[in-house]
Parts: structure tokens; C-alpha cells; sequence
């Protein structure tokens, strides 16, 4: 199902490009982003955190990955970004905990929206440590990688029901993944996205015809716990020096 940007302002901004298909960012909800890498998830989730916290606001991510410890690319996502922002490296599960806990004791001025970027990466690590030890049996990896998971994207969602502030997680489409169609919907089926999704409230699968950040990109929902019915809407959008736009569908 396709809803045709004639419905959509052509200045929409991320929020309500997003309400297009039903998903209602607001404090305390959690929104799974995953798709393949470099369609441009992380911009995507910086841009709606943005529009959230509102220039008063506050962005807090939490990054997994490596790229997070490099300054040039921390200096490339805070374009997306409001003043207010923490970018915290958490290169492994107890630093994440650790960060957790800084933010659950901090106080915050205005709207806080958290990014958490990305559950593949810690499953990547938790695999490896594994391997490491001798296990390579998939069923056998998977079956104690998703709890570490499970543990994480609930004790996130905790930490965005308590300090009232809009949550994004990040996952890759191929991390842990199977074949076939997940909800008869996309391509991917989403392992690990799927044994996770209890902690979301919404889940997006995101394409992209190119790579570059003018390249159309395609959301449709996949999953939505507070509204099924709108589940397999989809919205075709760019990046704009303004966030994001809808663009028309035929």
C-alpha cells in the first residue's frame, strides 16, 4: 500500500511523513529502523531525533559501531543534530549499561530523543566472542546472542518510558537473517529484528535506489503495536538541506 505524497505537504517534515504511515513518534515510543548498510539509516534517525527534541531539545546517541569513535564522522552526524547532543562510543554491552546510567541520572532542558546505533554491531561482537570460543553452530550463536539483545532493547525502552524522550534503534536488514518475506512485506526476513520486536513499538524497513544522500529512499512499516492496521503503508522520501521530504508516487 503506497500513499500518494498528494496527501503530504510538500515542505513535510520527518514527524509527519512519518504519521503518513502511521507511526506516531512521541515520549516514551520506540522506532526500529533496518535496512541494508549506507541506505541511510543513521541519517534518517538523526534527522527525526532532531525534530523531536527541537532545537531546546537534546539528541543522546548511543553508537556501537566504530565509525563512532572517529571524530570526522561524529563531526558529519552533528550537522543532523541539534546543539544539545552527547555522542557516546559504546564499544561494548557494559559500556553501553554504563552510559545508560550516566543519562537515566542526568537532567535535561526541553524534549530528549535517544538513538541507539546499532543492535547489528552488538550482535556482530557477541557472535565473534563466541566464535572465539569455539561455538559456530548458528542455531546454537543465535540462540545466546538474541538474549543479550533482548536485555538491551529492553532495559533502552525503559530508559525512554523514564525519561519521557523518543527512541530510534538501528538494525541492519542482513544481521542474523533468514529468507523469504517477514510479514509478506519486504524481502529480508529480520531475524534479529523480529526477537526484538516486543521492546519496539513501531519497526521501518528502509530502501534506497542509490547511496548518495539525494538518492530516493522507500519506508514502509512493517510492524506497529499501537497500529496494526497501518501496517505495509509505505512513503517514498529524500533528503533535503531540510530534513526530509515526501516525494510523488504513481
Amino acid at each position: 500500500m503506497t500513499v500518494s505524497s498528494k496527501t503530504l505537504e510538500s515542505k513535510s517534515k520527518a514527524l509527519e511523513v512519518l504519521a503518513s504511515i502511521g507511526v506516531n513518534a512521541k515520549e516514551g515510543k520506540s522506532i526500529g529502523i533496518y535496512g541494508a548498510s549506507m541506505v541511510g539509516k543513521s541519517v534518517l534517525a538523526s534527522i527525526i531525533a532532531k525534530e523531536f527534541a527541537g532545537e531546546s531539545g537534546t539528541v543522546v546517541i548511543f553508537g556501537t559501531e566504530t565509525h563512532y569513535a572517529d571524530e570526522d564522522y561524529k563531526n558529519m552526524i552533528s550537522q543532523f543534530l541539534p546543539k544539545s547532543k552527547y555522542i557516546n562510543y559504546s564499544r561494548y554491552v557494559d559500556e553501553l549499561y554504563h552510559y545508560f546510567d550516566v543519562v537515566r541520572r542526568k537532567s535535561f532542558e526541553g524534549r530528549v530523543a535517544m538513538i541507539l546505533d546499532s543492535l547489528s554491531f552488538i550482535a556482530l561482537q557477541e557472535t565473534a566472542e563466541w566464535n572465539m570460543r569455539g561455538v559456530t553452530e548458528p542455531r546454537v550463536i543465535i540462540a545466546r546472542v538474541i538474549p543479550t539483545l533482548n536485555t538491551v532493547a529492553t532495559a533502552f525502552k525503559e530508559l525512554l518510558v523514564e525519561k519521557h524522550a523518543l527512541g530510534i534503534v538501528i538494525m541492519h536488514a542482513g544481521s542474523t537473517a533468514g529468507t523469504g518475506k517477514f510479514r509478506g512485506l519486504v524481502d529480508f526476513r529480520p531475524s534479529m529484528a523480529m526477537r526484538v520486536a516486543h521492546s519496539l513499538d513501531y519497526l521501518l524497513f528502509m530502501e534506497s535506489e542509490g547511496y548518495s544522500l539525494n538518492s530516493p529512499r522507500k519506508l514502509t512499516l512493517v510492524q506497529s503495536r499501537l497500529s496494526p492496521l497501518d501496517e505495509g503503508k509505505t512513503v517514498e522520501i529524500k533528503f533535503t538541506s531540510q530534513g526530509i521530504e515526501p516525494i510523488k508516487t504513481v
